[in-house]
C-alpha cells in the first residue's frame, strides 16, 4: 500500500511555511479557508492530472489531490488484462452533508498517496490561548468509494513561534467495512483545548491510497472553531462553596451509632 507519511508532509510544510500565506484567526469562525471545496472550479469528469486539475483556492497541494463535482461523470479505460472498466465517483445524492454544495475533495486521478495543506495565523487569539481557555472543535465529513479503502485523514498541528510542534489532533475517515461497504461521507469530529503558546496551527488533509484506478479518498465540510472557555462566575463559584457547606454541615449532623 503507498502511502505519504505524516511526518514527511509535515517535514514539507515546515520547509516552505516562509513561502505559504498564512490566514487569520477570529474566535468562533471556521478558521479553515476553503474548508467546503466551493472556491474554485470543480473536475466535473474525475480524471485530470498535472496542470488539468483545478486550482483549489486556500490550499497547497501534493500528488493529484484534488476537487470535483457531486455526480462527476467517470470515465472508462481498459486494464491491463484488456477489459474496459468504469470509474464512477459520488453522486449527488450520495450520504454526507445536507450543505454540501457542488464540490467536494478528491485524492485524485493517480494511483498514490495525495495531500492539502495550509497555515492558520492564530497570534491574533494568543491572549486567549495562554490563558488555557482556547477550545477548539475540528470536524469534517470524510469517506471513500464501496470496498476500497483509500482513506482521507484531517491532522492539525499546533506550533509556537518557532514553529515547533506542540501538539496534534486528527480525525479519519470509516473504513470501507465502518461504513457497510458504503459509497458517502460520514461526519467524524474532535475536540480539546489549544496548547498554551500555539502561534500557528498546520492543516494537513491527507489522502491515503489503498487500491483502485484512482485515489477515492473524499472529504468535505472541513471545519476548525476556536473558542474561548468562560471563567467560573461568582455565583458559580459561591454555589460550589454553598454546595460543600451543606455537604459539610450533614456529615456532622449525621447521628453516630457504636
Amino acid at each position: 500500500m503507498h502511502k505519504i507519511s505524516f511526518s514527511l508532509i509535515a517535514g514539507l510544510a515546515s520547509s516552505i511555511l516562509l513561502s505559504q500565506s498564512t490566514h487569520a484567526a477570529t474566535l468562533g469562525q471556521n478558521l479553515i479557508v476553503n474548508g467546503d471545496a466551493e472556491q474554485g472550479l470543480g473536475d466535473s469528469i474525475g480524471n485530470a492530472v498535472g496542470a488539468d486539475i483545478p486550482l483549489i483556492p486556500g490550499w497547497t497541494t501534493t500528488g493529484e489531490f484534488s476537487v470535483i463535482k457531486y455526480g462527476a461523470t467517470g470515465f472508462n479505460f481498459v486494464n491491463g488484462l484488456g477489459n474496459l472498466v468504469s470509474v464512477t465517483l459520488p453522486a449527488v445524492d450520495v450520504p454526507g452533508p445536507s450543505n454540501r454544495g457542488e464540490n467536494l475533495f478528491f485524492g485524485g486521478a493517480g494511483r498514490a498517496s495525495a495531500s492539502a495543506f495550509q497555515f492558520i495565523d492564530v497570534n491574533s487569539l494568543a491572549s486567549v490561548i495562554d490563558t488555557g481557555r482556547a477550545a477548539f472543535d475540528l470536524s469534517a465529513w470524510l469517506g471513500g468509494y464501496a470496498t476500497d479503502n483509500d482513506i482521507a485523514a484531517l491532522n492539525i498541528t499546533f506550533l509556537d513561534q518557532n514553529s515547533q510542534s506542540l501538539g496534534v489532533a486528527s480525525i479519519s475517515a470509516p473504513s470501507a467495512a465502518d461504513r457497510n461497504n458504503t459509497t458517502g461521507l460520514f461526519l467524524q469530529s474532535t475536540n480539546g483545548f489549544v496548547p498554551v503558546g500555539t502561534r500557528q496551527i498546520n492543516v494537513i488533509l491527507n489522502a491515503n491510497y489503498s487500491r483502485g484506478r484512482v485515489n477515492d479518498a473524499y472529504a468535505d465540510n472541513l471545519s476548525l472553531v476556536i473558542t474561548q472557555v468562560p471563567e467560573p462566575t461568582i455565583s458559580g463559584l459561591s454555589l460550589l462553596v454553598a454546595s460543600s457547606f451543606m455537604i459539610w454541615k450533614s456529615r456532622k449532623n449525621r447521628p453516630q451509632f457504636d
